[in-house]
């Protein structure tokens, strides 16, 4: 049964309504699954933009005792890897592998216990909170959930506006000019720009998180789950946006998902992580062709396809 806006738009039984759609909307559903077909070329260089070696984030146990050999978490766990000029670096892992704590180290969000950080070949790791900032202007983050990460009694204009001014972007004199223009970039109507958080759809509001993150012209993003929490059609408008913004800015990303087949669309390499280590990395369809660790091979056959007879057969032989 497919339902839109509270009515029953198509029902029959599995394989008619995939094989023999009828309805525009399940057929739009349908199409909005990412296919695996990369849309933007390698644009990535040679030259190391972020690098990190040996990074250590480690939380206390506070439940244990400092000589129990489990009184730290770690989160992320002796991982080293480089995010090349222009590329859109993967980094995958089920829920606790450690992904969005490494994102979140990267930016020096998340306390470090050791290792090393360098950006364009400077070491930030050990950056004063008054030294790193300019380091914030040139490295943004896009969050799982633009209702937590969006400040509700904040309108749009106030939103967008706070990077601007904070970081010296944009003067007084010409601020509207540049909200307006954001707000045109990530497709968010000129009307709007006084609602509040609360008076827009979650794709409207990650649109929102969007402009925020590239209101600095930042030269590394990282995404942090950006369309999790989205349904699927809304998920391909945002994976286009996100997609249209790298190559209108020529920006870095580090894009972090639990989801293969987004990854697979949207990325030029990819890391798999699982318990704080990375377990594999590699060219995005080396590691969807052919996968050499049984952690990644347990994640590929994870993905959900829209082909109920390929499901089926998967189950069987699974």
């Amino acid at each position: 049964m497919v339902m839109c806006d509270g009515k029953i738009k198509e029902q029959d039984s599995t394989n008619e309504v995939f094989y023999k759609t009828k309805d525009d909307y399940t057929k739009k559903l349908l199409a909005a699954i990412p296919d695996g077909a990369k849309r933007l070329p390698n644009r990535s260089t040679k030259n190391i933009l972020v690098e990190v070696k040996e990074l250590k984030t480690y939380f206390k146990n506070h439940t244990k005792k400092r000589t129990d050999a489990n009184y730290f978490t770690r989160a992320v766990d002796d991982v080293s890897l480089k995010v090349f000029e222009g590329e859109i670096l993967g980094l995958v892992g089920e829920s606790g592998s450690g992904k969005s704590t490494l994102g979140r180290s990267i930016l020096r969000l998340a306390p470090i216990y050791d290792g090393s950080i360098t950006y364009a070949g400077e070491d930030i790791k050990n950056l004063t909170k008054t030294n790193l900032l300019p380091y914030r202007k040139k490295m943004q983050m896009i969050f799982q959930d633009p209702y937590a990460s969006l400040n509700p009694r904040m309108t749009v204009y106030e939103t967008l506006s706070e990077p601007l001014l904070y970081h010296k972007v944009a003067s007084k004199n010409n601020i509207d000019s540049l909200i307006y223009q954001l707000m045109d970039d990530v497709g968010l109507a000129r009307g709007s720009i006084f609602k509040y958080p609360h008076e827009f759809s979650g794709g409207q509001r990650q649109r929102i998180a969007i402009g925020r993150a590239v209101a600095t012209k930042p030269e590394f993003i990282i995404a942090d789950e950006p369309v999790s929490a989205l349904d699927v059609t809304i998920q391909a408008q945002i994976l286009d946006l996100i997609l249209n913004l790298v190559e209108k800015h020529n920006l870095t990303m580090l894009f972090i998902s639990h989801d293969l087949s987004v990854v697979r669309y949207i990325s030029d390499r990819v890391v798999v992580m699982n318990a704080g280590k990375i377990i594999e990395q590699g060219i995005t369809e080396q590691i969807w062709e052919n996968p050499s660790k049984p952690y990644t091979q347990d994640l590929l056959s994870a993905i959900p396809f829209p082909d109920p007879i390929r499901e089926r057969k998967r189950a069987t032989w699974l």
